[in-house]
């Protein structure tokens, strides 16, 4: 199977805040049990349905966060090969930090998040992945 493109899809998910920033990751697990790194998004919820109009979400309630702009791969598996997408909350050190107050990102502290963020990701959240015909 060859995959070429760029993997898109939608998450679903409700959290006890107005924002989060996800990380979809996209690897090929080899029969050797090692991984190939493959593709990634990185995006933050409240901008996700309108890149230039930020949209808090409802705190507590089933969200619709779709992504698309995902890099580019083109890559012939390896007989044997699975998928593997991992989905996570983006709280590297090295970027800025979301503590998903709904205020700008920039002027928020640890002050201000006050109780820790709680997800609960939904199984009717999907990704799509280009395969090559």
């Amino acid at each position: 199977m060859l995959i070429n493109g760029s993997f898109l899809g939608e998450i679903k998910a409700s959290i006890n805040k107005k924002d989060m920033d996800i990380g979809v990751t996209l690897y090929e697990l080899m029969p050797n049990g090692e991984y190939f790194h493959l593709s990634y998004f990185l995006g933050r919820a409240s901008y996700a349905k309108d890149i230039s109009t930020r949209n808090l979400l409802k705190p507590n309630q089933i969200e619709s966060i779709p992504f698309s702009n995902t890099h580019l791969v083109s890559k012939q598996l390896n007989k044997g090969s699975r998928l593997v997408v991992v989905l996570n909350v983006n709280k590297n050190p090295f970027s800025e930090l979301n503590y998903g107050t709904g205020k700008v990102v920039t002027e928020e502290t640890i002050q201000d998040a006050k109780e820790p963020l709680k997800v609960k990701w939904y199984n009717d959240s999907f990704v799509k992945i280009p395969i090559w015909k």
